[in-house]
């Protein structure tokens, strides 16, 4: 039978009191469903039988999420005038810096940055060719054997800290004979191939202090360091021999 939106017909109402009868049309009839359905729990409601979903109506149910508050919006909105920060100050602003933690000593947390890692040492460094250069102008004797003193009087190396380490290739003619510090290997074979030789002596440091500068102890009438009894043996091929002190009367 079908029933058109004209047809009358009467029928009971579940939400009127008890015995109570109407005549409505059919548009009556579906808005009456239509609010019984807030009285039903909600996800009855929202998965009701009478709802056609698609994606125009998709929602959470309700109470599934919480709408933000608005920030300045009156003091009514509870985040009114301040918006929830307080007056002034930092915490009101951009904050302090990540990380501040109170103003105590930052470096309880991370520790020192050394320039250099410890018991590295640089030295000065020399090429062959250029002491060639200042053995052949005359500024040093091929005769005698060459020390660091001799290499910082005439200026061709300065400012010798830790010592002084030969390095480079150059033609080497005739026997040379050179105390330094340290010496690359292949440096030494080109030396010792020619008849020289190259001593790695080692010194510490009042003692090299001593070697170059004597002058600071004759002065002041000071005696001269006792020289190095030994090196450590983490340094066991590093050196060939013990430094000596300058021989000079006080």
């Amino acid at each position: 039978m079908n029933v058109s939106n004209s047809m009358r017909f009467f029928f009971s109402l579940s939400q009127c009191r008890v015995g109570l009868r109407s005549i409505c049309t059919i548009d009556d009839f579906i808005s009456c469903c239509s609010t019984s359905q807030k009285y039903l729990p909600a996800y009855q409601r929202h998965f009701s039988s009478n709802v056609l979903v698609n994606l125009g109506n998709l929602r959470d149910n309700d109470l599934a999420t919480k709408k933000r508050i608005r920030l300045g919006r009156g003091n009514g909105s509870r985040r009114g005038n301040y918006g929830g920060r307080g007056m002034n100050g930092q915490n009101a602003r951009g904050g302090g810096h990540m990380l501040y933690d109170g103003g105590q000593l930052g470096l309880l947390k991370f520790p020192i940055i050394r320039e250099r890692p410890p018991y590295q040492v640089l030295y000065t460094q020399l090429g062959l060719s250029k002491l060639m250069e200042y053995i052949q102008l005359g500024l040093l004797s091929k005769e005698r054997e060459i020390t660091m003193k001799d290499l910082q009087d005439v200026g061709i190396v300065s400012r010798i800290k830790y010592g002084v380490l030969l390095y480079g290739h150059a033609p080497v003619h005739f026997p040379l004979h050179i105390k330094v510090t340290a010496c690359d290997p292949e440096t030494k074979k080109c030396i010792e191939a020619n008849g020289g030789s190259v001593t790695r002596v080692y010194y510490e440091e009042e003692g090299l202090k001593a070697h170059l500068h004597p002058s600071l102890y004759t002065k002041k009438k000071l005696p001269f360091p006792r020289p190095a009894h030994s090196w450590h043996p983490k340094f066991d091929g590093q050196f060939d021999a013990i430094g000596e002190m300058p021989r000079c009367k006080i």
